[in-house]
């Protein structure tokens, strides 16, 4: 009698194995198609030590590598974008992918080291997994 639930329980984790897919497949399609069109405002939650000269601590001033926070965008044309780091950054890649859902306010932001990425340098850090997170904020 337990093989039955067991039948139909390998059925069911993969159709949702497979529903799970497609939605982070609709997802990176979504973050592309962002990527490819950038505005000022939008936030990535990326790998902040691959595109900033900054050596990110942590509370103890132990260097953080590789670190992990947001990039807003505050310019953008046809070339690219220049982007700002968020001030603090963490180990963990998860910490901002969190961030980039929630709060935004509580959130502080660089305006000292601006960073130009060249659109195509966007495209293939989004497919090597370094900016993971793509949001633009709707307008007010």
């Amino acid at each position: 009698m337990t093989r039955r639930p067991i039948r139909l329980l390998l059925p069911a984790l993969l159709v949702l194995s497979g529903v799970m897919l497609l939605a982070a497949c609709q997802r990176g399609d979504a973050d592309k198609a962002l990527l490819e069109a950038p505005a000022v405002g939008d936030l990535y939650a990326a790998q902040l030590s691959e595109f900033s000269d900054y050596e990110f601590t942590d509370d103890a001033e132990k260097p953080i590598d590789p670190a992990y926070g947001l990039m807003r965008v505050v310019s953008a044309d046809a070339a690219g974008v220049v982007v700002i780091t968020e001030n603090a950054a963490s180990a963990e890649k998860s910490v901002s992918q969190s961030d980039i859902k929630g709060d935004l306010s509580t959130i502080e932001f660089d305006e000292s080291e601006q960073i130009q990425i060249a659109k195509a340098d966007l495209i293939k850090a989004h497919a090597d997994g370094l900016i993971y997170v793509v949001k633009r904020p709707a307008a007010n």
